[in-house]
């Protein structure tokens, strides 16, 4: 990957980002400073702070910061 810095941009509340790991398509959208859904295929979620979206073992259980290396189509 970039040195895209994520936890900034989702932190910064600009706008969500998709991406595709493990065959699946993803993404986190942050609508508040303590609303972020997450999606991961068929899977949702709502993170309370931009820790819990970074830290949460939610993408087959890893971390966002686990994937992050693995992650392909990233769009933002």
């Amino acid at each position: 990957m970039t040195d895209f810095n994520v936890k900034e941009y989702l932190g910064s509340l600009t706008s969500h980002i998709m991406f595709e790991y493990d065959g699946k398509n993803c993404g986190v959208d942050p609508l508040s400073l303590d609303k972020y859904d997450m999606w991961y295929g068929d899977k949702s979620m709502t993170a309370h702070s931009i820790e819990e979206v970074m830290d949460t073992k939610f993408f087959d259980g890893k971390s966002l910061e686990d994937i992050w290396d693995d992650i392909t189509d990233l769009e933002y």
